[in-house]
């Protein structure tokens, strides 16, 4: 069957790794917009790249449908590429999206004249929340109508769609996939940590992720001032990461005179990320929820679990689910238990090869991309 991957500027590897086993069953084709996020050349999928020039060329040869989606729309920036995707996957079977997202609101609106299937992926696990955003609650009336088969990656993401009304046979979650084999334990990058100018014998506490207040960065700097008053020297946290909240941690960094003890990696590309894992000793994820947004996977709890990698969580939105017993999780915001949670992985070696023997055991069983890859497999040939 041939299918269709648009999933707005946000194409990458991570997001894909499950459909590229899936090459020799289904004729798969992702489209990546002119200015996706990521770099897609590690992609193992035929690409289809779609410019703003034949965009507007075609939008010009339909002044009327063109007036109608992007000036009499009720809101700004209603579709992404519709005049492209309108051409490109008319002879397409299936769809595959995700959440309300620009792309699926343009492939939901295209969906009765070329009659596709149309597949959502849905990461989101707080209902009803649209009603705080008036254009996604607009483009959710038309997008949940038209989907044939919802894919959530959680059970809670799941139990969000239930809530809100989804029939039961159209929901079947399928976890996102890990590379079981690219990320796996081995030994410390020596290269890499002195690269980053990490000590040798340093415990290394990784934080992968955005820079932002929701994933409680801030507690990563509260948690090293505890262990420096505690006596506790070789230890250092590494920040793989980008965003707007690395100003104020770098303010509390000089003011809780943490400085050594902090190393800023930035964005670390895809590929290089199996080698950041393996020079930790820890990966910590200290996020919390808010009003429109908790945690709703944690891809790097997947991947580091893989890598057996020890990991210490919060008990917010899926992360209890993803985890389950094979970490450690505290309460959202409790950089204190933070610091002691640490400090026992510090002082106790049998509790780290124990929690990394149970991460890399639940990576295998539950999030191996090759595994995942043939529910999926099975899913869509049945749609």
């Amino acid at each position: 069957m041939k299918t269709a991957i648009v999933l707005d500027n946000k194409v990458n590897k991570w997001a894909l790794q499950r459909f590229e086993p899936l090459k020799n069953d289904f004729d798969i084709t992702v489209f990546v917009g002119e200015r996706n996020d990521y770099d897609v050349s590690s992609i193992d999928l035929k690409k289809k790249h779609l410019s703003h020039k034949e965009e507007i060329a075609l939008a010009i040869k339909e002044p009327l449908t063109a007036f109608k989606r992007n000036f009499s729309a009720p809101y700004k920036r209603m579709d992404y590429y519709y005049f492209s995707l309108k051409k490109h996957i008319k002879d397409f079977d299936i769809v595959y999206s995700y959440d309300l997202y620009r792309s699926a609101y343009t492939l939901a609106s295209l969906k009765k004249e070329h009659g596709y299937k149309l597949v959502l992926a849905w990461w989101e696990n707080i209902p009803f929340k649209l009603v705080f955003d008036d254009k996604s609650s607009f483009q959710k009336g038309l997008i949940m109508e038209n989907v044939d088969l919802f894919l959530p990656f959680t059970q809670d993401a799941k139990d969000n769609l239930l809530m809100e009304g989804i029939p039961e046979e159209k929901v079947n979650v399928i976890s996102p996939g890990v590379d079981i084999e690219k990320f796996s334990p081995g030994d410390r990058p020596r290269a890499l940590m002195e690269k980053n100018r990490i000590p040798e014998g340093s415990f290394v506490i990784l934080y992968v992720g955005k820079l932002v207040s929701w994933k409680g960065v801030h507690n990563l700097v509260y948690a090293a001032k505890i262990l420096k008053d505690r006596g506790i020297k070789d230890f250092i946290f590494a920040v793989a990461g980008k965003g707007a909240q690395k100003d104020n941690m770098l303010k509390i960094i000089a003011e809780s005179g943490t400085e050594g003890h902090f190393r800023f990696l930035d964005f670390i590309p895809y590929d290089r990320m199996p080698d950041i894992y393996r020079m930790a000793d820890a990966l910590v994820l200290p996020s919390y929820p808010t009003m429109t947004w908790q945690e709703q996977f944690g891809m790097v709890l997947a991947e580091a679990m893989a890598s057996g990698t020890p990991v210490i969580s919060t008990l917010s939105g899926s992360i209890p689910e993803v985890l389950r017993d094979a970490a450690m999780l505290i309460p959202p915001g409790d950089f204190v238990m933070l610091a002691d949670n640490v400090i026992k992985l510090i002082e106790t070696p049998d509790l780290r090869e124990d929690l990394s023997s149970k991460a890399r055991a639940r990576a295998e069983k539950v999030f191996d991309a090759n595994r995942i890859s043939g529910e999926l497999l099975d899913v869509l040939t049945g749609i």
